[in-house]
């Protein structure tokens, strides 16, 4: 049977998909004409959309509900920084606590490159790694500290020994800001197993609650990375085995309790499907060095 008349209309649209009925009429977009003297079974013309299929979150799970232990296997739980503190304060979730806090981020020429920690009125904790290795010194002048509500603080002095994966920035003068106070350092060491809380800055705050796993979990995420190196002053925590998750930053911080005890050296390394290790440098084994430090340019 010969086919006078051939017309293909390829329709896709992300998202969106719908099936014409007997009295629906395709819609007529980038349809050719047919030839007088066109050949049976001819295509004129062919059009192909290619619609990467958009990645969609599941749906929002409480971590107080009754059916929080249904997420998925092998996934994690990834909440807002403003949730967290309203699930460990008790508050209803519709009343917005008043919270403290210590995170800073590192500039440099006014352009966000690592997150950090406020340990005194006048240091902040982040990684060495937000510093290029260099014969010479970095120069504190073309780094600057934001705070809460954007403002920005000079740095005097960049610290870098001897801490080796850690760093310090020193700031002009203390910091008065109402809404930040220094967060204490770790005082016990960290085992296998424990639970930590992960913080992820890349995109927007956020929290990952977690536990440690073995280093070598660490090495097989690291192991196209010939800059990094796996010491025993270092903690591996279990990150999220969707790469869209994994957010975090260098100078990013792993809590415990309400302790900083862990700094992201390296920042995000995490592929899809994967047990994908973060890999922190131990506070609690800096920890004399940093009291130190502390004591020296608070007086």
């Amino acid at each position: 049977m010969l086919l006078e008349n051939l017309v293909i209309i390829l329709v896709i649209s992300q998202g969106i998909s719908k099936t014409l009925g007997p009295s629906d009429s395709a819609p007529q977009m980038n349809v050719g004409d047919i030839p007088e003297n066109g050949q049976a079974f001819q295509i004129v013309r062919v059009i192909e959309y290619i619609v990467p299929y958009p990645y969609q979150r599941p749906p929002k799970i409480s971590a107080r509900g009754p059916s929080g232990g249904a997420r998925e296997p092998n996934s994690l739980e990834i909440i807002p920084a403003e949730i967290q503190s309203l699930l460990t304060s008790g508050q209803a979730t519709t009343i917005k606590p008043k919270v403290k806090h210590f995170l800073m981020r590192v500039l440099y020429e006014n352009k966000v490159i690592c997150s950090g920690a406020l340990i005194s009125s006048r240091l902040v904790l982040t990684s060495a790694h937000c510093f290029p290795r260099t014969l010479s010194k970095p120069q504190a002048h073309f780094y600057k500290l934001q705070a809460s509500r954007s403002r920005i603080y000079s740095v005097a002095k960049i610290i870098l020994e001897p801490l080796e994966d850690l760093a310090l920035l020193l700031l002009k003068s203390p910091l008065q800001d109402a809404f930040l106070q220094p967060i204490e350092l770790c005082d016990t060491p960290l085992r296998r197993s424990d639970n930590v809380t992960m913080y992820m800055s890349a995109k927007h705050l956020r929290f990952l609650r977690t536990k440690l796993i073995a280093n070598g979990n660490c090495k097989r995420s690291y192991a196209q990375d010939e800059n990094a190196f796996i010491t025993r002053t270092m903690l591996c925590a279990l990150n999220s085995n969707r790469l869209v998750d994994c957010q975090t930053s260098k100078g990013d911080l792993l809590l415990h309790g309400d302790r900083v005890c862990g700094v992201d050296i390296y920042g995000q390394h995490c592929s899809d499907g994967a047990v994908n290790g973060e890999l922190y440098a131990d506070v609690f084994k800096a920890r004399t060095q940093l009291l130190r430090l502390i004591e020296r340019y608070e007086n």
